[in-house]
């Protein structure tokens, strides 16, 4: 299929939400022409260059985003909420003018094995642990932490949430086996927490005893 692309500094996953704010004049066209298509587009991580200015050099493998709310602005910009739905890999730039096209094909996961479904407990208990310190850090309350129940969709939004350069949400992007993806992310997690539970400890004394008096 072709596909219009919008190359971006950040890593959409299927089920999550983008929000942009569209002020470039070859975006401008390529948002207006979906939106009259009612097509997707997709959003695919800068490899070198930059995503405004000079056309950018993407990575292979992207997410299609389909526009659910569009807010008109003065000269023809536009703040747009769009949605992830698709894994991608492009075959060829067929253009880039006034900005890329690209001939792609749409990825499918495989299967979730049984060993996929049996990680998910941990899964849910480590999440859970490192999106509750995450925002305890920021002096924000979190209740519950929801954690869709199916592996391949869980691993996803996990992706999405976890606080990592772009370049560790692309390999996490590009793998497939939902099982193994999961795995790659409550490894980088059991590595976070430990760090993370200290700053929380010294954040909430910092708070408790403030910096004390000097006589």
């Amino acid at each position: 299929m072709d596909l219009r692309l919008f190359p971006l500094n950040t890593v959409l996953f299927p089920n999550m939400r983008l929000p942009l704010h569209i002020f470039e004049e070859r975006y401008k066209v390529m948002i207006r022409e979906c939106i009259e298509e009612d097509a997707p587009f997709g959003v695919i991580l800068v490899k070198s260059g930059d995503e405004v200015g000079d056309t950018p050099v993407p990575y292979e493998v992207g997410t299609t985003a389909r526009i659910i709310q569009v807010e008109y602005l003065d000269d023809g910009r536009m703040n747009i909420f769009s949605m992830g739905h698709e894994r991608f890999r492009t075959i060829a730039i067929t253009t880039t003018e006034p900005y890329l096209h690209a001939e792609v094909t749409l990825l499918e996961q495989l299967p979730v094995g049984e060993a996929g479904w049996s990680v998910m407990p941990r899964a849910r208990q480590m999440f859970d642990d490192y999106f509750k310190t995450y925002f305890s850090i920021a002096d924000q309350w979190v209740r519950e932490v929801y954690l869709p129940p199916d592996p391949a969709d869980a691993a996803d939004y996990i992706a999405a949430r976890c606080d990592v350069p772009p370049e560790a949400k692309q390999k996490w992007l590009e793998e497939l086996d939902p099982e193994a993806r999961l795995r790659m992310e409550l490894e980088l997690i059991s590595e976070a927490l430990p760090e993370m539970h200290g700053r929380l400890v010294a954040h909430l004394r910092q708070k408790t005893t403030g910096f004390g008096v000097m006589n």
